[in-house]
């Protein structure tokens, strides 16, 4: 088969989606090395796979254009030169123009500017509002990245359960246990923070819920049982100034909490394995890596029973409510004073981050890509 893949996402400074769409791209020629990939971007990509069949694709003439504009009225015209058997949407994003008898498939990570159009900038929310629900109309064959997703596609949209799928992503092989005293020993001197925290890691945005973890810091601070600051990694989003006046106004300093910024792939491993505790109470999620991440280095989670979080994280997690700072905190609490339990949450989310392997997500997307092809009607429009 001849693949094109939407590349734009494979940035160097990669969030959520451009971790699984790299995650399961470092696998295909290794699961399908019979197959040739095309990777399309206006923009300079960091691909993680090179080889004869693997086709980078710059188009750099529009480099000054909007990505998503971009794709929808570039992306067709490329298939068409390429003679492609597959167009994969890895944004839901499908170029206009796309040859008949090309298979379409669209990857949906999550229904956010549906469910909480308010945690989502004014752009994004008009883009995906038009050509998202676009997209999903137009597939052959959508796949999303948890059951819950899943769900809220055919009540939500009334997609037809026939053209959906559901692949995991994995966990890259850099996340393992470090000695929890090591790994905080090497984020202090690197970063300057005190060698005992908590940890979070999420864009500074209104989904990922930040001000609830505010909250629980000054409930902490204020009765005297902050042993250690939150550091929160990630790349400021949009309206992030009104999480830090609700800082200022609780009293809190960066002495109790610090934004790190984003923080480079090598160093997360030592992030993750040298905190207390992770924190996780975002209000919605098409899957959730970092607690998953945070897992496979040993480090216990607490995370929102929101949207997908149970499905993904099961028993290996404490899960509050993600309006419930005082549960949170309470929480926090419990796993400081109780080593047994923080020895079985280890255990217990080392074992659960094992489930998710992108070599086996990568075997199954291909799979699926060619029984679409091979059914031709399976995945029939509608």
């Amino acid at each position: 088969m001849r693949i094109g893949i939407d590349g734009r996402v494979l940035g160097r400074q990669r969030t959520g989606i451009g971790n699984y769409i790299h995650g399961l791209v470092q696998f295909l020629p290794q699961v399908g090395p019979e197959h040739d990939y095309f990777f399309y971007s206006n923009r300079e990509i960091d691909l993680p796979v090179s080889g004869k069949r693997v086709n980078e694709q710059i188009d750099r003439a529009f480099c000054w254009c909007p990505g998503s504009i971009w794709l929808r009225g570039r992306g067709g015209s490329l298939a068409h030169r390429d003679q492609l058997d597959v167009f994969w949407a890895t944004f839901p994003i499908l170029p206009t123009g796309v040859p008949r008898g090309v298979l379409k498939l669209v990857t949906v990570y999550d229904l956010v500017w549906l469910r909480f159009p308010e945690t989502t900038s004014n752009y994004a929310l008009w883009v995906q509002k038009i050509w998202a629900r676009k997209a999903i109309e137009k597939a052959d064959l959508i796949v999303t990245i948890s059951r819950s997703t899943m769900e809220d596609l055919v009540r939500e949209l009334g997609v037809p359960e026939r053209k959906i799928r559901c692949v995991y992503p994995g966990v890259f092989e850099r996340y393992t246990p470090h000695d929890r005293q090591q790994a905080a020993e090497y984020m202090s001197r690197k970063y300057s923070v005190p060698p005992r925290y908590m940890a979070a890691v999420g864009t500074v945005e209104p989904r990922k819920n930040l001000k609830l973890l505010v909250e629980v810091v000054r409930i902490l601070k204020s009765t005297g049982q902050l042993k250690c600051p939150l550091l929160v990694v990630g790349a400021n989003g949009w309206k992030n100034s009104p999480l830090f006046r609700q800082m200022r106004a609780a009293g809190l300093t960066e002495d109790e909490i610090r934004f790190l910024g984003y923080l480079p792939d090598e160093d997360l491993p030592y992030f993750y394995s040298g905190a207390d505790v992770f924190l996780f109470p975002t209000l919605y999620e098409g899957f959730g890596l970092p607690p998953i991440e945070a897992m496979a280095c040993g480090t216990p989670i607490i995370a929102s029973n929101a949207r997908c979080m149970p499905e993904v994280l099961g028993d290996a997690a404490i899960l509050e409510p993600p309006d419930g700072a005082q549960r949170f905190a309470d929480a926090i609490l419990k796993l400081r004073a109780d080593v047994n339990l923080r020895h079985a949450m280890r255990e217990a989310g080392l074992r659960k981050a094992e489930e998710y392997c992108w070599q086996a997500s990568a075997k199954q997307l291909l799979g699926l890509i060619d029984n679409g092809i091979n059914q031709g009607e399976a995945y029939a429009k509608y």
